[in-house]
């Protein structure tokens, strides 16, 4: 069965808890909703990560808050998921957990600005559908 794999850059363990039970909420919400069948989270609170995919997640920390990510570790979350139509769809829906909604104009000339309404992630996050 396919699992969707997040690698998300948490302050400390409550943060990393708060971030598990946010995907349990979404999960079953899908599953209410029969978007799914069955679903599950599992969190890895210290996961064997890529050095690379921990720098750049500490990179883009730095970068989107303007100060040092300090202690902040790289916490695992699987998602497995069964009746989705699209796992990669299933992904990127279930990253709204970690990017805030922006607020959007209903001007298309400042629209065409987009990087104007961009906003960090609520964690800085890397996603892979593992088959």
């Amino acid at each position: 069965m396919p699992t969707i794999q997040f690698d998300v850059l948490v302050p400390d363990d409550a943060a990393g808890k708060q971030v598990e039970d946010a995907f349990a909420r979404a999960v079953d919400i899908l599953v209410r909703h029969e978007r799914l069948t069955s679903g599950s989270v599992t969190r890895d609170a210290s996961p064997d990560v890529r050095e690379d995919t921990e720098a750049q997640l500490r990179h883009a920390y730095e970068e989107e808050r303007s100060e040092e990510p300090g202690d902040a570790v790289v916490q695992r979350y699987l998602i497995t998921a069964e009746g989705a139509s699209s796992m990669n769809q299933l992904a990127m829906g279930l990253s709204r957990v970690l990017t805030p909604k922006a607020e959007l104009p209903n001007d298309p000339v400042a629209l065409e600005r987009q990087m104007d309404f961009e906003l960090p992630a609520v964690y800085p996050w890397a996603v892979e559908v593992l088959r």
